[in-house]
């Protein structure tokens, strides 16, 4: 990991969290800020490590992880860029990361100092309730995540990812799969092969069509039924 620079005000203001911060607020934030850039691969920290920053992404991708006792890795979140983590430590007795983080592709990225922030959210109830919302938010979908991965069969957690990422684009009808079928995989807690398999399947039965990693969804309302399983999972 390097650190390159101070990052800009700019650069900032990306931070959806501390959008809304006075001109001192501001300054005083960015004197302690970091833009720091890790390569594929790379670990940003690992798990136990002090967590001293709080993380946004400007560019490339990262994984949160655990480990397993033999060694086995469940991803618990991908990171694309704009998206922001590590917030919860800041109200941890013992502020440490509770995950390991690593580059799954070169990637860019602005550290905040996290004794700097909780100075700040004591000092901006605004920016404070901005936090709770993010929060607040993960949760609903780490308890959708816990759910699917506990009552769902495999297809069933493949469609369902499938609708909430067309979802979250606004519903184009053509999207690129940010991540690789093996970190997708991981995420859902399938071999990839389980995962390429459902993929033809929903391909095979008209629901969507692949280039790549491109999907075309042709059914949404199809998708949506299979994944809350009432309609059979094609196989």
């Amino acid at each position: 990991m390097n650190n390159i620079r101070h990052p800009t005000r700019d650069e900032l203001h990306q931070f959806p969290l501390l959008s809304g911060l006075d001109e001192t607020e501001s300054q005083r934030v960015l004197t302690k800020a970091r833009v720091v850039t890790v390569a594929r691969g790379e670990h940003l920290f690992h798990h136990g490590d002090p967590a001293r920053r709080i993380w946004l992404c400007r560019t490339g991708q990262l994984k949160l992880f655990r480990l397993s006792d033999a060694g086995q890795e469940k991803i618990i979140a991908i990171i694309n860029p704009g998206r922001s983590f590590a917030e919860a430590t800041l109200f941890m007795p013992q502020r440490v990361y509770p995950v390991h983080c690593a580059a799954i592709k070169p990637s860019e990225l602005v550290g905040f100092d996290a004794d700097d922030l909780v100075k700040t959210f004591h000092n901006d109830a605004e920016a404070c309730f901005r936090l709770l919302g993010t929060l607040s938010r993960r949760m609903h979908e780490k308890i959708n995540q816990i759910e699917s991965l506990a009552l769902q069969n495999a297809h069933l957690r493949v469609a369902h990812y499938l609708l909430d990422e067309y979802r979250r684009r606004d519903e184009p009808k053509t999207f690129r799969l940010e991540s690789s079928k093996k970190h997708i995989a991981g995420l859902l807690a399938v071999q990839p092969e389980t995962l390429s398999r459902s993929l033809t399947a929903l391909q095979r039965e008209g629901v969507l069509d692949m280039d790549t990693r491109y999907i075309t969804i042709n059914d949404p309302e199809r998708l949506e039924s299979i994944a809350r399983g009432a309609l059979a999972t094609p196989h």
